[in-house]
């Protein structure tokens, strides 16, 4: 994973994120957030595809990097589906910095075009996998994951 640095702003850092939801035959694609390099109590916990979006890039394309560095697919966006926002209290984040972080989260749905699946190296998730949508509740995950699945389900019944 391509690491882009925040950006500090009247004492506190800002991070634009881009991630992609996949879903193919009832399964779901996610990543093992894994940040035990930084901090040994870090607990892994499986996430979307994405990342921080570099400086100059445009998000979809963010998004799209991202997908391949951790998982080795290829991907086209498809649609966006949501933008979210939030903040990390300094004693919260792993970088060492002392600031507050404000997060802008855009998440994506995608269509796999090519590539192979595989596991990020030296990047801030260890695997990746597929999962069917019935046995996420079971995984230890982060919230954006359950959010991206209630968007998912909520186009599903408008199509």
């Amino acid at each position: 994973m391509t690491t882009s640095a925040p950006v500090s702003s009247r004492g506190f850092d800002t991070r634009l994120a881009a991630y992609a939801l996949i879903v193919r035959d009832g399964s779901i694609l996610l990543a093992l957030w894994d940040m035990r390099g930084r901090d040994a109590s870090f607990v892994p916990r499986w996430t979307l595809p994405g990342g921080g979006v570099e400086l100059g890039e445009a998000i979809e394309n963010g998004a799209v990097r991202e997908v391949e560095e951790e998982t080795g697919y290829q991907v086209q966006i498809d649609e966006l589906l949501s933008v979210d926002s939030g903040t990390i209290p300094a004693h919260q984040r792993y970088s060492g910095t002392h600031q507050p972080m404000q997060t802008v989260a855009v998440l994506y749905s995608a269509t796999i075009t090519g590539g192979e699946l595989r596991d990020e190296t030296g990047g801030t998730t260890s695997a990746a996998a597929w999962f069917p949508l019935a046995d996420v509740p079971s995984l230890n995950r982060v919230d954006r994951v359950d959010a991206a699945i209630a968007h998912h389900q909520r186009h599903q019944h408008l199509a």
